[in-house]
C-alpha cells in the first residue's frame, strides 16, 4: 500500500505539469535562449510567480536546465536531445 495520499498525488501531478509547460516554453523557441525568470511568468500569462519559480528551481536540479546568477535560463543539453526524440 503506498504512504501517499489522494492529495499529494494531485499535488506531484501539477508540480509535473508545470515543469513540463516551462520547459516547452523554453524549449519551443528553438535555440532563441537565454530566457529571463521574468520573461518565463509573463510567457505563463496569469503571473504566477512562486509556481514558475519552484519550477525552475526543480527542472534545474533535475538537470534540464542552467540557470545563472542573473536569473537567465537555458536549457542543458539533456533537455534539448530529449525534446528531439520526443518528437
Amino acid at each position: 500500500m503506498s504512504d501517499k495520499r489522494p492529495d499529494d498525488e494531485r499535488s506531484e501531478n501539477s508540480e509535473q505539469d508545470e515543469d513540463l509547460m516551462v520547459l516547452q516554453t523554453i524549449l519551443e523557441q528553438g535555440d532563441n535562449w537565454p530566457w529571463s525568470l521574468a520573461e518565463l511568468i509573463r510567457d505563463r500569462g496569469d503571473g504566477d510567480e512562486v509556481a514558475v519559480e519552484d519550477a525552475i528551481n526543480r527542472l534545474h536540479r533535475g538537470g534540464m536546465i542552467h540557470r545563472t546568477k542573473e536569473n537567465l535560463i537555458f536549457p542543458t543539453r539533456a533537455a534539448i536531445y530529449r525534446a528531439k526524440v520526443g518528437e
